[in-house]
């Protein structure tokens, strides 16, 4: 099982550093070994394969040991060797087993021998059970006499019986995937066995999507999560469940979104590798995750949304690949990692069912807010002077308007606005599984729906998905066939946006006397009109939907042609359909308010409200590869595996999308009642098609368990670039060392493990549409010649347009200690991006400002530390305390730029805006650039400035802009800690961030607001108790006025966040009554618990759009 990593001590980590660290310790341990390795032997071995104990015996005297590896192979060892001689040593390792060595002095040989005992003419019988860690029954375990035939196998209730020999004292008892136990059954009729998951078979393979590699010989970087992390650290979907396990993964804060469940965050691995088109393009928050890593699902490519929406439980394990040597086989998709997912396989056995029911709870989270109530609100108002009035007759209708709202609020009137859009959301979710079949043929079959019920009424977000697995085995073939089906259906609320409810004034009261809706809200005459009771809006008919239903197939064969020669073959085809509609009646605000108002005013106009928008898209798309792999043992120490692997793939799409106006009424929502299409709007549609072509080649060669390098190459080809640039190589190379082989750390009792490695590398992305390669051209109907539709050219197509590359090094530490009872990794790392994608300026003679082309680079450089252990492992008591944890660090650097973009920015210095996101080389993408602050000036309550030239000034313009941070956190890490004792797990962890900066949007659109903003809007509390007023006054927020606020140094501040991201805490009932009454082979009661703490350095409001919430899952799972 993996578990997450602790965190190590912050600071910058210099690989010098690490590498004199490593080379003292070796020099160390060597200088103490070798002085007692010439006369006595220390050892520590535990559950170790008895050839491997006597070739290390081997190593570590002066003598050569001769054995036959069929007698010895079934034999296992556990036994401590202090200052041992080579007799001593023998004697120990060979206790209770059926074999004698020769004479030590007959020379430096010495033979061990199998000596068999004289069978035994009587017999006994042996029952036991057989359990794993969790104390779950094992079904179809092996049990078997050591060296004999006689054997059996476990029942669906783990339970054996088997007669044995009298003089038989050992059992062995297997079960693939969980290490091999011999069970003493010396004076015992009965015995209970607890299997332990094998961490060299489940550890020590990494899946990368398309070769398997052996961790031994591994020089890429990657994090392995288990099912079992999976489900003890559960979110509000799959992507929030890695979030809570894995630091790597960079979740892009979205303090807007919240705990929408329909939003898809945006992630990254080792920092942005990709710039947008355009600084206008990033500014608008235009959505393009040029960024996002590539998502395998057992060898096939999906959309992380389906990763977001997949049922966890059907999940065996995920693998993050980060470096160029585990990316580069996916050549130019592979430059923002791979997250690869390995989906369960059937078991063989007697049918098993698992079924689960279960509740998930979102608890709106408000403790970022701090409004004033309605009392402080208009006392505000009449201290800022809103009811004063120096124009005749005026005083005298804003002094009926205050008595007024003073009567409300004197009467009790106080409403908290934000509980209005809110409830506590109660979602449901049912998971069935059904597996079994024989060594030949298995299968599966699973269904789940999950209903997640958003913290804002009505939202919500509703998922199924149903697969069947088939597996069929005939000699060397294996042919595997998985089907899937997924529907999601997701809705937003129809209350709008949140910030809408924290803005209203707390002395409207939304319901007059009799209960009825209150439509308007009186507003300030000349300084803000009446508006529209947002109420009223979500008791409309309005909707906001959206959804995908998609159906996939996989199919493979697998031939083993000779040993170690594997050829297999897969197809993957995959459809996808999505729709979205969106409606607001005639009667909804949107068309009385804001800038629309006007445009429906008028007669035409108001036969034009209402509103529908309706898209709908179909992609349709297959993938099929060849994979070749061979794997020898030369000479005992000559370990080669090569692969090459051919694939192509193509994906076609096509979308359609209009909009309508012209509703009538709000029960009228179907699309034939409208009136006519949107004004000057049409139908639009796209239709592409792209493909891709790749030859992947890997090599890995190890010596003697000790020396490995690691070598990949793949040629790609995609129709998405220039005719010039169809293909484009990539490729890594990687060493390492596995200095616990050596034989001057054989055998030692503390560091267990300990390897280096290190790997260079080149891998791509396909960042961008064809459009860009390509001079493209768009049918417009709107220009006719002789009836036929004219032509419009879309774009100046660039043939040497080709794939971002990035080029990475990197190098890292694994070690282990106690026999894996502590374990960590480190790697540092260098990762250089260069032709990105970006527009350059064209000659206006050619009719376009610019075309796309390779000019921009970027820099990211970090180190990631992990590290887990066991306090306490006991397997007899079946008592466990883990504990883990990870810290990173990235530094993002733009190198170059192109004169488009420097343009832009040029553009954007002198735009009168609150905080431009511009890009300047040498910079970090994210950065904040403002004018720097002084602070208040006591005597005026006016903002004093450092203008570009560090001279103070009272004029704030946009070209006194300069680099205040970086939005990105400079440090990410998590902790965690977890207990296990016989059927119950309780686990916690944590997660944390520091190091960057943010611009606190509540100062600025809730604290220092202007006094038109202050009449038509509530506010945070420090506007009455920390701005100035009068002279004298010595405050961080400056007067009340009418004068807007511009991006200053004063509200960029430190981003420091402590979260508690998880609680879980389940257990597990297999006792013998639970089997009896409820023909259940066990049940599991748990809960889980997600965002649960959040403390940051800064106060500022969260989840502004859609509130944050606290994610509560309950369930029962039962096991038949």
């Amino acid at each position: 099982m993996k578990h997450q990593k602790l965190q190590f001590n912050s600071g910058s980590f210099r690989l010098a550093g690490l590498l004199r660290v490593v080379f003292l310790m070796c020099c160390l341990l060597s200088a103490g070994l070798t002085q007692a390795q010439e006369k006595k032997i220390t050892a520590e071995f535990k559950d170790t394969p008895l050839s491997n104990v006597l070739k290390q015996l081997e190593k570590l005297s002066t003598y050569k040991i001769l054995f036959t590896y069929d007698d010895v192979q079934s034999y296992k060892v556990t036994a401590s060797l202090k200052d041992a001689t080579i007799t001593e040593a023998l004697q120990k390792v060979l206790d209770g087993k059926p074999f004698v060595f020769s004479d030590v002095a007959s020379g430096k040989y010495i033979s061990v021998v199998y000596q068999p005992k004289k069978k035994s003419d009587t017999t006994k019988e042996i029952k036991g059970k057989v359990v794993d860690s969790k104390g779950e029954t094992v079904i179809g375990a092996t049990v078997r006499v050591v060296n004999a035939t006689i054997g059996t196998a476990t029942d669906v209730d783990g339970n054996f019986t088997l007669r044995v020999p009298e003089d038989v004292m050992t059992l062995e008892v297997g079960f693939v995937g969980m290490k091999t136990q011999l069970v003493s059954i010396k004076d015992k009729a009965e015995v209970r066995v607890v299997m332990e998951e094998d961490n060299t078979v489940l550890e020590d393979v990494v899946v990368t999507g398309i070769f398997k590699k052996a961790k031994e010989s591994y020089t890429g970087a990657v994090s392995s999560i288990s099912s079992e992390q999976l489900k003890m650290y559960k979110g509000q979907n799959v992507l929030q469940t890695l979030k809570n396990i894995d630091a790597s993964l960079n979740f892009m804060v979205n303090n807007a979104m919240g705990s929408n469940p329909n939003n898809v965050p945006q992630i990254n691995i080792r920092g942005n590798s990709s710039l947008p088109m355009s600084v206008q393009e990033y500014n608008e928050s235009i959505k393009n995750d040029v960024n996002s890593p590539l998502i395998i699902m057992d060898g096939f490519e999906i959309t992380l949304e389906k990763l977001m929406d997949y049922n966890d439980d059907e999940i065996e394990s995920i693998n993050i690949l980060k470096d160029a040597a585990a990316t580069a086989i996916y050549g130019s998709r592979g430059s923002n990692g791979v997250i690869v997912v390995v989906t369960r396989q059937p078991e063989a056995g007697k049918l098993r069912v698992n079924a689960e029911i279960g509740m998930d709870i979102e608890a709106p989270d408000l403790s970022s807010y701090d409004l004033l109530n309605a009392a402080e609100k208009l006392q505000l108002e009449k201290m800022a002077g809103l009811y004063d009035s120096d124009l005749p007759g005026n005083d005298v209708k804003y002094s009926e308007r205050y008595n007024k709202r003073l009567k409300a609020v004197l009467s009790g009137v106080d409403t908290d606005w934000l509980s209005k859009p809110l409830h506590t959301g109660v979602g449901t979710h049912y998971n069935l599984r059904l597996e079994g079949g024989s060594e030949q043929f298995r299968w599966s079959g699973a269904l789940a729906y999950k209903n997640v019920v958003g913290a804002m009424k009505g939202s919500s977000r509703r998922n199924f998905n149903g697969s069947i697995v088939l597996m069929y085995m005939m000699d060397k073939l294996t042919f595997k066939n998985y089907t899937s089906y997924g529907m999601n259906r997701g809705r937003e609320s129809r209350y709008g946006e949140f910030s809408t409810y924290a803005q209203q004034q707390p002395y409207d009261a939304p319901y007059d006397e009799k209960g009825n809706l209150v439509r308007y809200f009186d507003g300030f005459q000349y300084i803000n009109p009446d508006k529209q009771n947002p109420l009223y809006d979500a008791s409309l008919n309005s909707f906001d939907k959206s959804g995908y239903q998609s159906l996939t197939n996989n199919f493979s064969i697998e031939w083993d042609i000779i040993e170690g020669l594997k050829l297999r073959g897969q197809l993957g085809i995959s459809s996808t359909d999505n729709s979205s509609d969106y409606f607001l009646p005639a009667e909804h605000s949107y068309f009385t308010s804001g800038d629309k108002k006007a445009e429906y005013a008028t007669d035409e106009g108001f036969f034009r409200r209402g509103l529908y928008r309706y898209g709908t898209g179909k992609e349709y798309s297959y993938s099929g590869n060849v994979t070749v792999t061979y794997n020898k043992t030369f000479a005992e120490k000559h370990l080669l595996s090569v692969g090459v692997d051919w694939s192509l793939a193509e994906t076609k799409s096509r979308s359609y999308s209009f909009e309508l106006e012209g509703f009538s009424s709000e029960d009228m929502n179907f699309l034939g009642n409208a009136r006519q299409y949107m004004k000057d709007g049409i139908p639009t549609g796209t239709k592409t098609s792209t493909r891709r072509f790749g030859l992947t080649g890997n090599v890995n060669y190890i010596y003697d368990g000790r020396y490995y390098v690691d070598l990949a190459y793949r040629v790609d080809g995609s129709s998405t670039f220039g005719s010039d640039k169809k293909y484009a190589p990539f490729w890594s190379t990687g060493i390492g060392w596995n200095l616990h082989n050596e034989q001057f750390l054989q055998g030692h009792p503390v560091l267990t493990t300990l390897r280096l490695k290190a790997s260079y590398g080149e891998t791509g992305s396909q960042q961008g549409s064809s459009t860009g390669a390509s001079t493209t051209y768009k049918y417009s109907t709107d220009n006719k010649y002789m009836n036929w539709n004219g032509t419009i050219l879309q774009g100046w197509g660039n043939p040497k347009l080709t794939w971002q590359k990035t080029d990475e090094f990197n190098v890292g530490m694994e070690f282990g200690l106690w026999t894996g009872r502590v374990k960590g990794e480190i790697n540092v790392y260098t990762k250089k991006t260069a032709n990105l994608l970006s527009n350059m300026d064209l000659p206006l003679s050619m009719g376009f400002s610019s075309y796309i082309a390779n000019v921009g680079e970027v820099e990211n450089k970090g180190w990631e530390a992990s590290f887990s252990g066991y306090a306490i492992r006991n397997s007899e008591r079946r008592m466990n305390l883990m504990f883990s944890g990870q810290l990173v660090y990235n530094k993002n650097k733009i190198t170059k730029l192109s004169d488009a973009i420097k343009a832009q920015n040029e553009l954007y210095l002198q735009e009168d805006v609150d905080v431009s996101n511009l890009f300047y080389e040498g910079r970090p993408q994210n950065a904040i650039y403002a004018v720097r602050s002084l602070g208040i000036d006591p005597s005026t309550g006016n903002e004093i400035f450092l203008d570009k030239n560090g001279k103070i000034t009272d004029t704030w313009k946009p070209s006194d802009k300069v680099y205040l941070g970086s939005k990105d956190q400079k440090y990410r890490g998590n902790g965690s800690i977890m207990f296990m004792w016989k059927g119950l797990t309780v686990n916690v962890a944590c997660s944390y961030y520091w190091g960057g900066k943010v611009y606190n949007e509540t100062l600025l659109n809730k604290v220092e607001v202007t006094k038109n903003t202050l009449s038509s809007q509530n506010v945070d509390a420090r506007v009455l108790k920390s701005r100035w007023f009068q002279a004298g006054d010595v405050t961080f927020f400056k007067q009340l006025s009418n004068t807007q606020t511009r991006a200053t140094s004063r509200f960029v501040m430190d981003d420091n966040v402590f979260e508690i991201s998880s609680i879980g805490v389940q257990y597990r009932w297999d006792t013998p009554w639970i089997q009896k009454y409820t023909r259940a082979t066990s049940i599991t009661f748990g809960v889980n618990m997600s965002d649960i703490l959040h403390l940051s350095s800064i106060k500022m409001e969260r989840g502004t759009s859609y509130p944050y919430a606290r994610n509560i899952q309950g369930y029962i799972k039962f096991l038949f």
